[in-house]
Order: C-alpha cells, then sequence, then structure tokens
C-alpha cells in the first residue's frame, strides 16, 4: 500500500481519509510517544540515515508528504511580535522547522507534497516555495456533510446569533463550515470545490473567534484540520489518479521500480515488483 508522511499532525485529522482508505499513515508530531513505526515525535530527528532505517526499510517508499508547521510565528495574526521573535531567534527555530520539511520531501521524492499555513509570512520567509492556494474551510465542507445534516444546517441558519448546541457546533467545526484563510504551498492538485456558506456563531464571526486563553487545549482546537477538507484533499491527490496517458503511465512504471528497489531487501525485490504493479493496474 501507498505511505503518507504526515507532519505536524497530533490530531490525525489531516491524514484520516488516506488510513481509511488503507494507506500507511506515519504521524509525526512532538506530542506523540514515538514507536519508531507509525508515529514519531521530534522531525529534528528525521535525517537521511533515519529515514532509511525506518522509512524505506519499513515502507519501501512514501507517495505524500502533508505538513502544518506551527503557523505561531509566521502568521499575521501575530505580526506585530514578528520583530522581537526575529530578535530573540524563535523565528529562525520555527524556519528551521520548515527547512526540515522541505529536506524530508527532497529525501523522499513523493508523488505529491504539500505545506499548510494561514496568512501570514511563510512566502516572504520562503520565496522557493512559490505563490500558495488559498482557501477557507467552507469551500470544502461539502466533502463531510450528508443529505441528514442539511436539514441541521438550515435549522442553525434560522437561530439566535450565538445560540447553537454542542451537536451543532461539532458539525461546523468537523465540516469546516466557517471562514479561515489558509494557504498551501507544494505541488499537488487543487480539490474541488464543494462550498457550504459558513455559519456565525458569535458577533466575531466563526467559532474560532470566540476562542480565548493561550493553553495549549485552545491552541489544538485551533489548529485541528476540518475534516471537510482532509477528504477533498484526499479526493484530490491519491498517488497515480492524475496519469491518463498509457505512455506516461509506462514511464513512471519503470522509474518507479528502479526506485523502489533501490531501497528494497534483495529477498524482496520480486515481491516489491509485483506490488507496484498491483498498484499501477488499478487506475488503468
Amino acid at each position: 500500500m501507498p505511505t503518507l508522511l504526515s507532519l505536524f499532525d497530533y490530531s490525525g485529522n489531516w491524514s484520516r481519509p488516506y488510513a481509511e482508505a488503507g494507506w500507511n499513515v506515519i504521524q509525526w508530531d512532538i506530542k506523540h510517544e514515538c514507536d519508531k513505526y507509525s508515529k514519531f515525535s521530534d522531525i529534528m530527528d528525521a535525517c537521511a540515515e533515519f529515514i532509511y532505517e525506518h522509512i524505506f526499510e519499513n515502507y519501501g517508499t512514501v507517495e505524500g508528504v502533508i505538513a502544518a508547521p506551527d503557523c505561531t510565528h509566521f502568521a499575521n495574526s501575530g505580526a506585530q511580535y514578528w520583530k522581537i521573535k526575529d530578535e530573540d531567534g524563535r523565528t529562525a527555530i520555527a524556519m528551521e522547522y520548515v527547512s526540515q520539511v522541505l529536506r524530508i520531501v527532497d529525501l523522499c521524492k513523493p508523488y505529491f507534497w504539500v505545506i499548510e499555513n494561514p496568512v501570514g509570512r511563510l512566502s516572504k520567509l520562503f520565496p522557493e516555495l512559490g505563490k500558495p492556494h488559498y482557501f477557507n474551510p467552507c469551500d470544502y465542507a461539502g466533502y463531510y456533510t450528508n443529505s441528514d445534516d442539511e436539514h441541521l444546517i438550515e435549522l442553525m441558519r434560522q437561530k439566535p446569533l450565538g445560540d447553537v448546541s454542542k451537536e451543532e457546533l461539532e458539525l461546523i467545526k468537523k465540516a469546516g463550515i466557517y471562514t479561515k484563510k489558509t494557504g498551501l504551498w507544494g505541488n499537488f492538485t487543487i480539490p474541488e470545490i464543494k462550498y457550504i456558506e459558513p455559519i456565525r456563531t458569535s458577533k466575531q464571526g466563526s467559532w474560532l473567534q470566540s476562542l480565548g486563553g493561550k493553553s495549549k487545549k485552545t491552541k489544538e482546537e485551533r489548529s485541528n484540520t476540518p475534516l471537510g477538507f482532509s477528504y477533498a484533499f484526499y479526493q484530490a491527490n491519491n498517488t497515480f489518479d492524475h496519469i491518463e496517458d498509457e505512455d506516461e503511465f509506462f514511464d513512471l512504471y519503470v522509474v518507479e521500480t528502479e526506485y523502489r528497489l533501490q531501497n528494497s531487501k534483495p529477498e524482496k525485490v520480486q515481491e516489491t515488483q509485483l506490488s507496484l504493479w498491483e498498484e499501477m493496474k488499478e487506475v488503468i
């Protein structure tokens, strides 16, 4: 099965659709207890030797890399503190984590990779990333909701501002029926829009604006990926699905075979070839 590296993904929300589809999902977050197989902690451990020993030896190759590095020192919401952070070294540390993501991508050579961050100065600090694709969670909320939810959503719109139940608020959060302008950088396919008009839950706007405090719980809640976006991204970025030309298919098969065999033990060469062939036959 294909393998996904999910970096800075403590909740597992972004990688959930891949896990449900049977992918090998490797979560990497400082809050995880490392088991050296499917969960790792410090991304700075991921040198070439570490990747070869714990990723290539166990999984062969990496087909996708998704990363949501801490936005605290990049987001526009904290722009008034940028100068202080630049001077005391916090910006440099945060940038090193992003650089580590790029090193991992360069080493693993996945079919797709992406870095997620809210509106801020990431493009300025890393101009090599190019221009981002911006979206709001509500652009993809329709990937999570079903026909039963439609009636509930309409009822929420008719309620007085802020009068939503715990169940209703959970639907808003999970589907992403709110605004939070976010950027995506990398090499990936942009998902098709399935827009649902955002629901205001407070005078400030979305439920995010009503969160207060700087506790770890609050920060985690702010950073959780809405599942509407998760399923949208999965559907648009699913290994070989973008290959339509037969010649391109066989060219890629040859390149991928050579690449995988370089990272395979001698006794697993035939198994690796057959496994890749079965994977690729599914898309032709």
